[in-house]
């Protein structure tokens, strides 16, 4: 199938993301999130994490460009995770109207809900979930930034690919936790319109978290968008390979292998991948993956959601030296066009 690929530019991975790029933006923008992924290596327990702040205040009708992903006019707080057998979803909206911030010293906080503050590269970010007794709290050591988008007000999207320390605590339980971290800040404007309802196409974003290596913010991350099942668009993606520096690449391919069927909560069916493979070219070299899903999916994100999955990688190299690497890794995906649950598995 024809594709798309859009230019790799350098930059995405070595422009630092300033504490000005993490303070709010309001009211030069409509919305503001505050998104926190956390990978954990293999062995038995909780296999990914992810709480989001997402501050809303859009006009009426208005619809966020956050809404691919599932963000409406509201502002929520969402904690989630998952286990080889299981996955918790804790998710409520929130008043967020009381969302301040200030980049030196850095500090954005919502009194008892949320806090980020710190000096890079080492920051603290929390979530507090009011009335469900449900908190977590992440210690960042940023490593490399990627940047997917730098539309200004338009959408801006930074994230930085770290070592991380986790405390989760539900009632009167607490998992401390090591792994792989991302700390992510995104920000843009509404539509007075519902665009989801125009749009064709379904995408797919892996994070890849390499075992076995000395530098715990090895990792690599890509986002597709596809039509029918196939990759149309390789957006953007970028690596630091083991042994590597980080590098910008030109995109992802993603091609489902096998799938299955699930419904939904609200009835609705969606399909779930069970293996694929990815791609990415780049200076390094080709990286292609193969991944295979651990956890079951958190039924978040509109035609899709959230998985754990482990994947073996290998990079050729254009000198024709081959590396391979394995490890844990964490996707989401979506689907407004309906195409996706349509797929048949195993393909």
């Amino acid at each position: 199938m024809f594709q798309i690929g859009f230019p790799v530019h350098r930059k995405d991975v070595t422009k630092v993301v300033r504490p000005e790029h993490l303070a709010p933006w309001f009211p030069r923008v409509s919305w503001d999130g505050y998104f926190a992924i956390a990978i954990f290596p293999g062995g038995p327990g909780i296999k990914w994490l992810k709480a989001h702040l997402f501050r809303a205040a859009c006009g009426p009708g208005d619809t966020p460009l956050a809404a691919v992903e599932g963000f409406g006019p509201v502002s929520n707080m969402l904690i989630a995770w998952a286990t080889s057998d299981d996955v918790v979803v804790l998710e409520r909206n929130v008043d967020a109207s009381g969302l301040k911030g200030r980049p030196n010293p850095l500090r954005v906080e919502i009194d008892d809900l949320f806090l980020l503050e710190g000096r890079a590269p080492e920051y603290e970010e929390c979530f507090t979930l009011p009335g469900m007794e449900a908190s977590v709290n992440f210690a960042f050591e940023a490593g490399w930034p990627i940047w997917w988008s730098r539309w200004g007000r338009i959408l801006t999207y930074s994230g930085q690919h770290s070592s991380v320390r986790v405390d989760l605590t539900r009632g009167t339980e607490t998992y401390r936790l090591n792994g792989l971290g991302v700390m992510e800040h995104v920000c843009g404007i509404s539509l007075p319109f519902d665009f989801t309802r125009l749009i064709p196409f379904h995408y797919h974003w892996d994070v890849l978290h390499f075992s076995d290596t000395n530098s715990p913010a090895d990792s690599a991350a890509g986002l597709s968008i596809g039509w029918r099942g196939e990759t149309l668009v390789r957006l953007r993606s970028a690596a630091r390979l083991p042994g590597h520096r980080p590098e910008s690449m030109g995109g992802l391919v993603v091609r489902y292998l096998e799938t299955r069927r699930e419904r939904t909560g609200k009835g609705e069916e969606i399909m779930v991948p069970v293996r694929w493979e990815g791609l990415l070219r780049g200076k390094p070299g080709v990286f292609s993956y193969s991944a295979s899903a651990t956890t079951p999916v958190a039924q978040i994100i509109p035609g899709g959601g959230m998985l754990g999955f482990d994947f073996e990688g290998r990079l050729e190299s254009p000198g024709g030296g081959l590396e391979e690497w394995n490890g844990t890794g964490f996707t989401e995906y979506g689907d407004f066009s309906g195409k996706l649950a349509g797929i048949a598995g195993p393909r």
